[in-house]
This record gives C-alpha cells, sequence and structure tokens, in this order.
C-alpha cells in the first residue's frame, strides 16, 4: 500500500516551520540566542510570535531543533561509513578529519549557536551535553573498527581513545586551528590527525 501523499495543509505547515527554524538560526547567529525573543523569530519569518510556539516550541524548542540538525545530519553517518571503509588506524582518522571539515562547513553556525548559548541558559547547556554525548558515542563507532584492525595503542580503551578524539577535533579546537592560528583547513586537518594518530594507535 503506497504512502499518502501530504496534504496542502501539511505541505504549508512544514514550509513554515522551516521559515521558523530559518530564522532562529540567523538571529541565534547574531545577535545571539539570549538576545532573541520569540517575537524577533516571528517578525523575521513572518508569522505570529503564536505560530512560533505551537511549530516549534518557542526559543528552546527551536534550539533543541537546531541541536538535532547539526547531530543527526546524513553527513555524521556519512563520516561514520567512510571511516569504517578505510583498512588502516590512520586512514580512518584522516576520512574522520575530511568529515569534521565537512560538518564544519554544513553546520558550523549551529555549533557555535548551541555553544555559546550553553553558558547562559540551562537549556542550552543540556541540548549541548546531549550533542556532546551523541559526538563521542558516534567516535567510539569508529574507534572500535580502528581496534579491530588491531591498531589501537595498548592499554586504550575505546572510550578513553574517542574522548581524545573528541578533546582534539570538536568544533571549538577545529575553528582554532582554522581561523585563529590562520593555518586554514587542510593545514588544521594534517596537524590534528598527527597529534591523535600519535596519542591512539600503535606506533
Amino acid at each position: 500500500m503506497s504512502a499518502q501523499a501530504p496534504s496542502r495543509r501539511d505541505e504549508y505547515a512544514k514550509m513554515t516551520r522551516d521559515e521558523i527554524v530559518k530564522a532562529a538560526r540567523k538571529l541565534y547567529a547574531d545577535p545571539g540566542y539570549a538576545q532573541t525573543t520569540v517575537e524577533k523569530i516571528a517578525r523575521e519569518a513572518r508569522v505570529s510570535p503564536a505560530t512560533v510556539y505551537a511549530q516549534c516550541g518557542g526559543k528552546e524548542g527551536l534550539l533543541r531543533t537546531l541541536m538535532d540538525i547539526w547531530t543527526t545530519s546524513p553527513t555524521v553517518a556519512r563520516i561514520i561509513s567512510d571511516s569504517a571503509a578505510q583498512s588502516t588506524g590512520r586512514a580512518k582518522l584522516e576520512a574522520l578529519a575530511e568529515g569534521y571539515a565537512a560538518h564544519a562547513a554544513e553546520a558550523g553556525d549551529i555549533m557555535r549557536i548551541v555553544e555559546r548559548a550553553g553558558p547562559s541558559s540551562p537549556a542550552a547547556q543540556e541540548f549541548l551535553d546531549i550533542a556532546d554525548q551523541r559526538h563521542i558515542e558516534a567516535l567510539e563507532m569508529i574507534v572500535e573498527g580502528i581496534a579491530d584492525n588491531g591498531d589501537l595503542a595498548e592499554g586504550l580503551t575505546v572510550q578513553d581513545a574517542a574522548r581524545i578524539i573528541f578533546f582534539h577535533f570538536r568544533n571549538p579546537q577545529f575553528v582554532l586551528a582554522v581561523d585563529a592560528f590562520g593555518w586554514g583547513v587542510d593545514r588544521a586537518k594534517r596537524w590534528l590527525v598527527d597529534r591523535v594518530a600519535a596519542a591512539i594507535l600503535k606506533d
């Protein structure tokens, strides 16, 4: 039995929700989450404040939606798949670095929004904690592949190795290497892969 096509009303509701999320993404980036009100989001999306609450759950609901966009993007699954396809630990880390660069280009603004909102908002901090946990769980899947290859350093657990990768590659460090140091993406990837490889791979 074929799935029923969405109704015109459903299509309109999705379009409205997409516009609200787009408006929140823009405003949370500048002027920032704390400075953005539901009224400002509604004005940017050209809907009523009541619609923002009904469709997206207000400011916190929208921040959760953005966090989900960041952490459940198809890019995440592709990074895991690309890493799994590599035959050595070093190659898996290089595929991971390529994936980090692609994910930062796609959702780096959302990462910064949630990271910056955390200190001033308990809800934002909760969402950031969820994002970090999802991140580490994905890294553990990649490290398990490195361990299965026999490339993981002796005495290092999968969990600790995943946290070492997380420490080096999470977005603030990646942005620091790329932008603040002025290294650019390619040099930053090489440096981070070298550091992580030295920390978690067998000699």
